[in-house]
């Protein structure tokens, strides 16, 4: 199995954890492409020795720190995001396929049937991205299609786990260059810029799957209401991918979330001596949060012309 991950110095403590969790869960030989431009040495060091004692092999891939200087970036999101769009290119000819994932994810089950799917003449395969038209802190609550002026029967994917036909995308010549005409193109209706030119480019030759192999676990209340998703996205089924989207990230001490302390038993090997030193005492800290929220939920009702 080919896995590529593209992360800066920052984050590479949390791939470690995504790979951590990966590993325990599939047993089969694991090539780990990672993709970078500043990572140290000693980072390096570290993480081929993680990789390589779980039986695993490391191909780190260096790519010119000036690359994409120009590219457009926003919220929490860095250049690294646009080092898989490079993929077919700068990973060796003989890989027909690798797996694309972001850092912030868990691994809860084997990949093997999905990442052995049939791409049917597609370059990608990925799923749906979840609906955010009730989320207040969305700027632009328009339909992704209408948003990005495509068709109506357009089903938008989220970017953080791809399924990439490196042998198709080669064929047919897919060049980088692209997806920067699209962002220059449509930038005043960009949200998510390269997962936004990335849904505009491949569509049409897309092939969805089950979002059980990319859960959002942050779904507000009402959209699962809206939606039915207790039914159709938060199946009764255990997800195999947990992708925790949006700005707030497990790693947070004052994150909580139904799968905040299987991601921490992933993390902490990795996290700083301060992180796993307070995780014992997590669920104090997360019931001292909620306490905290409702009084200050109380507490702004009750104030004078609130």
């Amino acid at each position: 199995m080919n896995v590529l991950v593209t992360v800066s110095q920052n984050y590479c403590r949390y791939m470690l954890a995504m790979l951590k969790s990966l590993f325990k869960h599939n047993q089969c030989s694991i090539t780990v492409y990672l993709m970078y431009s500043r990572i140290d040495d000693t980072t390096l060091d570290k993480a081929r020795g993680f990789i390589e004692k779980s039986g695993h092999s490391f191909a780190p891939i260096r790519v010119g720190d000036d690359m994409f200087d120009d590219a457009p970036v926003n919220m929490h999101f860095t250049k690294e995001m646009y080092y898989r769009l490079l993929a077919s290119r700068m990973l060796p000819e003989s890989e027909e396929r690798v797996l694309y994932m972001d850092p912030d994810i868990l691994v809860r089950g084997s990949l093997e049937e999905f990442y052995n799917l049939p791409f049917d003449g597609n370059m990608l395969i990925a799923m749906p991205d979840p609906p955010q038209m009730n989320d207040p802190k969305c700027p632009d609550i328009r339909p992704h299609y209408v948003r990005l002026g495509m068709p109506d029967d357009m089903r938008y994917v989220n970017s953080g786990v791809l399924l990439m036909n490196l042998k198709l995308m080669r064929e047919k010549q897919f060049d980088v260059n692209d997806i920067f005409e699209i962002i220059e193109q449509k930038k005043k209706d960009l949200l998510y810029p390269d997962q936004d030119a990335i849904n505009v480019y491949f569509y049409g030759s897309i092939k969805h799957w089950k979002n059980l192999y990319n859960y959002n676990p942050g779904l507000l209340a009402s959209e699962v209401i809206k939606w039915g998703l207790s039914k159709k996205y938060r199946r009764r089924e255990n997800p195999i991918i947990v992708h925790f989207m949006g700005p707030v990230k497990p790693w947070n001490i004052h994150y909580r979330n139904k799968y905040c302390f299987e991601y921490q038993e992933a993390y902490k090997e990795f996290a700083p001596l301060g992180y796993r030193m307070i995780c014992p005492f997590r669920p104090v800290v997360a019931v001292c949060g909620y306490v905290l929220t409702v009084v200050c939920m109380i507490l702004h009702v009750h104030r004078p012309g609130k």
